[in-house]
């Protein structure tokens, strides 16, 4: 897929770049950490006339086919400068939508591939590090109860897939959310850009779409497109950090020049370059439908994991004082870092999940809370 389409994609990242470096400039995105829930309808009103909302949906809802190697230019694109669109939850809701087969959703479909409507993936439970099994939320007779923990995008979504159970175990259900019977908590966040609030139902009506499998499929797509999220922030605070340790000077020489801050920005650049082997290996997998592609999602999405927050930590430490303060951009990768670090649950949930896909059983101790 990427090779068929090598120059669309090229084109699409051009063009994203060019946008968000106009759009999302550090006044613009700090504005947006001041009240929870916010949401930058200005960049996804640009986005959709641009329509991104429709890369990788198929032809038949009027999407451009470029499958899950376009959503993932896009979503490194958006790493880099921090900006937050609810791209991965819209193509994932119309996947399994189709996937399930069923009828009288195509107006559903082709509004969420415009961006008309947009959608948000409730799947993990409260006090929960990952996809909950059996989940919180209970459906009987199409309607659906309980609480599903802090979702991205959440507070503005128009629909939902909510991860829950019935007495055939783990489901996958579609859920309007202009329904009375939902409810919406929107709370202080670290990172308020990202729209994030609880979602609650009571007896709310809820479509069912598919079961384990599609929950296991759709996480798994949400990690993937997220770890490319992750690689495009890695790398702006690799770039950040090198700019400035070339630039700062101490006892006569750039600080660029003192080993310990080489070896922190090798250490960057190594874990970079092994997130990104591990996300196009597993990108791969899935456009060619490989047996081994769940497998290789979750080192992706274990390796991003860590390339990030290792990154976004030691840019931190390489502005010193000055990189916590209000004025400065490492403290938004951070923010964005912790944040995707937890939305689709815990290194330790990813390892577990990748240590059962291959029949493992975890014998190890994780030191140090890299969530």
């Amino acid at each position: 897929m990427q090779a068929d389409h090598a120059e669309d994609l090229a084109s699409i990242r051009e063009q994203a770049r060019r946008l968000l470096v106009d759009q999302a400039t550090p006044e613009h995105l700090k504005n947006l950490l001041n009240a929870p829930g916010s949401f930058d309808q200005a960049l996804w009103r640009h986005a959709v006339e641009q329509g991104w909302p429709s890369v990788a949906m198929p032809e038949q809802v009027g999407g451009l086919a470029l499958g899950w190697s376009g959503l993932a230019v896009i979503c490194e694109e958006l790493g880099r400068l921090t900006g937050a669109l609810p791209l991965i939850a819209n193509a994932l809701t119309a996947h399994a939508v189709i996937s399930a087969g069923i009828s009288g959703h195509q107006q559903l479909l082709e509004d969420l591939t415009s961006g008309a409507l947009t959608a948000a993936l409730a799947l993990a439970d409260p006090s929960d590090s990952g996809i909950c099994s059996p989940g919180a939320a209970k459906e009987s007779n199409g309607r659906i109860d309980g609480v599903k923990a802090l979702a991205a995008f959440a507070a503005v979504a128009d629909v939902a897939l909510v991860h829950g159970v019935n007495e055939r175990g783990d489901g996958l259900y579609l859920v309007h959310l202009d329904q009375p019977s939902v409810k919406r908590q929107v709370l202080e966040g670290f990172d308020n850009a990202r729209a994030a609030a609880a979602l609650q139902f009571e007896q709310t009506e809820a479509v069912y779409l598919g079961g384990a499998e599609l929950v296991s499929e759709i996480s798994s797509l949400a990690a993937l497109a997220t770890a490319f999220e992750q690689l495009g922030g890695t790398h702006a605070c690799l770039d950040m950090a090198c700019d400035y340790a070339r630039e700062r000077r101490a006892f006569g020489q750039a600080i660029g020049g003192f080993q310990g801050i080489k070896h922190k920005l090798a250490e960057i650049y190594c874990l970079l370059e092994i997130a990104r082997g591990c996300a196009a290996d597993a990108l791969d997998a899935w456009q060619q439908q490989r047996p081994d592609k769940q497998q290789l999602t979750c080192a992706a999405r274990i390796a991003a994991t860590r390339a990030y927050n290792l990154a976004a930590q030691e840019n931190l430490h390489v502005h010193g004082g000055m990189g916590v303060t209000w004025e400065a951009m490492p403290h938004h990768y951070y923010r964005r870092a912790r944040s995707l670090a937890l939305e689709l649950g815990s290194v330790a949930y990813w390892r577990e999940r990748l240590l059962t896909d291959l029949g493992l059983e975890s014998t190890t101790v994780e030191v140090g809370g890299s969530a």
